[in-house]
């Protein structure tokens, strides 16, 4: 988790820094008349970081007479964006445009699009990524028998036993996204984020004042140190009530799967024997996974929709392992942290279907 934490932060700071020489000007100069000019007075050299990301490059300070005082001498004192000036323009007048507290030259051209590419392309990637590795967890339903991978399971915790709780709300229930975080996971991502804020802050304070350097640490520490608000912004916690979320409800009634354009459905309890949470692990890598089984036969002709979640199997990092039997499959991988919410709304709601096993592959495959 460390390790992917960095990996993004180092790939931000490189689409920060395509994005930066993207933004420096390339192409013909405009011609118009309605346009500021600027003389560069000085310049000099500013890195390794600085606004436009990773490099070295030329900050001039420059003197811009804006056109709506061309009839004057009124003149601004700024900087120009990195590169956009160099020594050889100073004393020169030049066609200039503002970008946010800098000047750019006044070129036609738009930002490049390789310099946004990456950055557009990771979000995207980083979705289809998501959806590939939570979907290869478990496969559609097969006409031939596969060859399966044999699995020892152990009760965890047995069926029965516990009366179902008398007196609750008709509106207790409780939404979980499959993928929900654990403050643990929160916390060790905020940690590393943490530690580059402090550090960028360090920098940035033992930079000289007015610095694109001590900007640009500052700017990183700040986010940094604002990162558990935005993570939590990020985190399924956030997506529960989203219309688009995937999500799955256990309440007084029973229990609602939502996921949008694929399997939808609700079960009442009185159509259900068991829900069972099943956790196999090779040691390497962790499955869990929900089954619920019903209560009479009748049940498949009731709920037709499900046909696709009978029997089926699933797959631990290219394992196959054996289907459940004689009950559904909620066709998606929860972590732990959502694993134990559905633990403690089946303990506070219906404890009485509630049921826990424990399972580890074995490398003898199944006859």
């Amino acid at each position: 988790m460390v390790g992917a934490t960095l990996g993004v932060l180092i790939y931000a700071l490189i689409c920060w820094t395509l994005i930066g020489r993207g933004i420096v000007s390339d192409g013909e100069e405009g011609t118009g008349g309605l346009a500021d000019m600027a003389t560069a007075k000085t310049c000099e050299e500013v890195g390794p970081l600085s606004i436009a990301g990773i490099g070295y490059y030329w900050v001039c300070d420059i003197e811009v007479r804006p056109y709506s005082s061309r009839y004057s001498e009124n003149v601004v004192a700024a900087r120009s964006f990195p590169d956009e000036l160099t020594p050889a323009d100073i004393g020169k007048p030049v066609r200039v445009k503002e970008v946010g507290r800098y000047y750019a030259r006044d070129f036609k051209s738009d930002v490049p699009w390789w310099s946004v590419a990456p950055a557009v392309g990771g979000v995207v990637g980083l979705g289809l990524f998501a959806h590939w590795r939570r979907n290869k967890r478990f496969r559609q339903p097969i006409s031939e028998a596969p060859v399966t991978t044999s699995l020892s399971l152990s009760s965890v915790r047995p069926l029965g036993g516990v009366a179902a709780p008398a007196g609750l709300p008709a509106t207790a229930s409780r939404t979980v996204t499959p993928n929900d975080w654990s403050a643990a996971k929160f916390w060790r991502i905020c940690g590393v984020i943490f530690v580059v804020a402090v550090i960028s802050g360090i920098v940035g304070f033992t930079a000289d004042r007015g610095t694109e350097l001590r900007e640009a640490t500052l700017t990183i520490a700040a986010i940094g140190l604002l990162s558990p608000g935005l993570l939590w912004f990020c985190t399924p916690a956030r997506w529960k009530k989203a219309s688009w979320c995937t999500t799955l409800t256990v309440s007084v009634k029973g229990i609602r799967w939502f996921r949008r354009d694929k399997a939808t459905f609700e079960v009442s309890w009185d159509e259900l024997r068991e829900l069972r949470l099943t956790t196999v692990t090779d040691g390497k890598r962790t499955l869990r996974m929900i089954d619920f089984f019903p209560l009479d036969e009748d049940f498949a002709k009731r709920h037709r929709p499900l046909k696709g979640l009978w029997e089926i199997g699933a797959n631990l990092d290219g394992r196959l392992l054996p289907p459940v039997v004689n009950g559904y499959r909620i066709p998606e991988a929860f972590s732990d942290a959502a694993f134990a919410e559905i633990r403690t709304a089946m303990t506070m709601i219906r404890p009485d279907k509630l049921s826990e096993y424990r399972g580890v592959p074995q490398n003898r495959p199944a006859s």
